[in-house]
């Protein structure tokens, strides 16, 4: 048992190296707050009226997400390559490996896609298409920082980084937070679909989830600078092997 337990904990610190140097949380929060800008840009210019409009913000915000998730990638590896591996240990090879690539393109899909289809299907499942629209400023916000709290809990577990429980309660929090801010506010009435209705539950929406990519973001850069502080102190040079 006790071999067991020391074997899990060396694992779960090689698997959370990446995160010792605090990049990727910064690298996320920064993301983050682009998109939160993006999103609430969006948010007051949308209309309903203009179908191609709906589809132009839908693929601007997939875009965005799926190219900002490779330069994020990208942006890390430049990072660990010139600043955490010198002085820890650790060359990544110059090539991308096919798993490495399937790697991205997977957690891309599921980044973009994922809370947006778990949510509308169990909506569906439990109300009305009206109830379900007039609603979305609510429970889109909770539903999204749930699964944002489950899986940073879920990789806190896996790395041993405690602090990624900690973000987890956050984003739940802070969906929340924005459910409760978006009720209070009142919701529109959809005793039918008619369009102004529709464009007011759409634009508060995204402005709802813009705020919630916001507020989630700031924790993140937070969380990464003082564990980069922390690391840049412990780790002031590069390691330089002994003749």
């Amino acid at each position: 048992m006790q071999t067991h337990v020391q074997i899990d904990s060396v694992l779960k610190r090689a698997r959370g190296y990446w995160f010792v140097d605090g990049f990727t949380e910064m690298a996320a929060g920064v993301f983050f707050i682009l998109l939160a800008g993006i999103l609430l840009l969006q948010g007051n210019v949308f209309q309903a009226s203009n179908p191609s409009h709906f589809l132009s913000v839908v693929g601007i915000i997939s875009l965005v997400k799926l190219f900002g998730f490779l330069v994020t990638v990208l942006v890390l590896w430049w990072l660990k390559d010139n600043f955490t591996y010198p002085r820890t240990g650790f060359v990544r090879g110059n090539r991308l490996t096919a798993a490495q690539v399937l790697t991205l393109l997977r957690n891309a899909i599921l980044f973009l896609l994922l809370p947006i289809f778990g949510l509308m299907i169990v909506s569906v499942l439990l109300a009305t298409v009206g109830g379900v629209l007039s609603s979305m400023p609510v429970w889109f916000p909770i539903g999204v920082g749930l699964i944002w709290a489950v899986l940073c809990i879920l990789a806190g577990e896996w790395t041993g980084v405690a602090r990624f429980r900690v973000l987890g309660i956050l984003f739940l929090l802070a969906g929340i937070a924005v459910g409760i801010w978006q009720w209070s506010a009142g919701l529109p009435v959809l005793s039918a679909l008619d369009q102004p209705a529709v464009q007011e539950v759409v634009n508060r929406g995204l402005n709802g989830l813009g705020v919630l990519v916001l507020i989630s973001g700031l924790p993140l850069v937070v969380s990464g600078l003082v564990t980069f502080l922390r690391y840049r102190k412990a780790n002031p040079t590069p390691y330089v092997e002994e003749a």
